[in-house]
């Protein structure tokens, strides 16, 4: 029984795989026909490099765009964008909380822990990650670090996401305190002040850029030469734009990216349900 879940959990997440580059290729197509740089990132380009492909045990997607070219994107979608996908950001769904924007397969659902509490649109999906400069100022730097930290978990409990977030003593008490203190925000004031966060030394000199993603924000400051330097490289049976300067990038993001991590340690998305509807 064991043996045959497995088996099954493989096939779901194969599935997944498949559909996910369907959606990336998309992405990829409005780009390339508008001019737009995008680059993969985090777990998809330690896949590309380690794998040929998809992590096997991984379950996401994972492209980086420039703001410039992000802005770009989301507007070459307005006309461009295929039937079968929707465009999902804070400004097309109200009700998603987030500061990057999703491509999402209409027909499918996947339903994270996360959000699952969440009245979204829960289409499979590939996330895609707008970079922003970082200021060179330390002061300034450890600000904006701030705001990052604090306006997302706001954002993201205003809409009532995050609850899984109390997996020990310390996340529990940020979870509650920042609980407490979304009472006293509206959710739009937060979200315009983040944005401007966001966007606020885009026209400065700056050494590096950052995203809001999965990981911190020290660890999401990237030096700004990497995304200058891209080139194609193999990803299951496509080519996508990644960093020349990869090997640097996944030894900082994973230290010995090339030795696999224990079983125990190959972690997915808490993921509740998935459907795959016609697909």
């Amino acid at each position: 029984m064991i043996k045959n879940m497995i088996q099954n959990q493989d096939e779901i997440l194969r599935k997944l795989h498949n559909l996910q580059l369907k959606i990336a290729i998309e992405i990829k197509r409005i780009c390339d026909k508008n001019g737009i740089k995008y680059f993969i990132i985090a777990g998809t380009l330690l896949g590309a490099v380690r794998h040929g492909g998809f992590i096997p045990w991984d379950d996401d997607f994972d492209i980086g765009i420039l703001r410039r070219d992000y802005n770009k994107f989301l507007e070459a979608c307005k006309s461009e964008l295929s039937d079968y996908f929707y465009l999902q950001t804070w400004d097309t769904d109200p009700e998603y909380p987030f500061s990057y924007g999703k491509i999402r397969l209409k027909g499918t659902r996947i339903i994270e822990s996360f959000s699952e509490k969440a009245n979204i649109h829960n289409g499979i999906f590939v996330d895609i990650f707008p970079f922003d400069n970082v200021p060179n100022k330390r002061v300034q730097k450890l600000i904006q670090g701030l705001a990052y930290f604090s306006c997302k978990r706001l954002l993201w409990i205003k809409k009532g996401m995050g609850q899984n977030m109390k997996k020990n003593r310390i996340n529990a008490c940020r979870y509650y305190l920042f609980k407490i203190l979304s009472q006293f925000f509206n959710y739009n004031s937060i979200k315009k002040f983040y944005e401007t966060t966001q966007i606020r030394y885009n026209d400065k000199e700056s050494n590096e850029v950052v995203t809001d993603g999965s990981y911190n924000y020290r660890q999401e400051s990237l030096p700004k030469k990497w995304l200058d330097n891209l080139e194609m490289i193999p990803f299951e049976t496509e080519e996508f734009y990644a960093f020349k300067d990869r090997i640097d990038y996944l030894t900082y993001f994973y230290g010995d990216f090339l030795k696999l991590p224990p079983t125990e340690k190959r972690n997915r998305h808490l993921v509740q349900d998935v459907d795959f509807g016609n697909y």
